[in-house]
């Protein structure tokens, strides 16, 4: 088999590209959905796992600016 044969077998094609985006498109539809009845049955929980997240991001971006500085 040569070369070209080979690379033109891993190529992925059109069908298979589309359906690949269909299945990311509904997972991630899926976990929208899911996040949203979370955060509307534990609304306290939800803020506060943000507000977290937040405190850390600020914390890690403060401090890799400060190292440049």
């Amino acid at each position: 088999m040569s070369k070209k044969e080979k690379s033109e077998e891993a190529k992925p094609s059109i069908e298979d590209l589309d359906k690949t985006i269909k299945d990311v498109k509904k997972l991630t539809d899926d976990s929208k959905v899911m996040i949203e009845n979370r955060m509307k049955s534990k609304p306290l929980e939800s803020a506060t796992m943000i507000f977290m997240a937040g405190v850390i991001l600020g914390v890690l971006i403060g401090s890799a600016t400060a190292r440049r500085s």
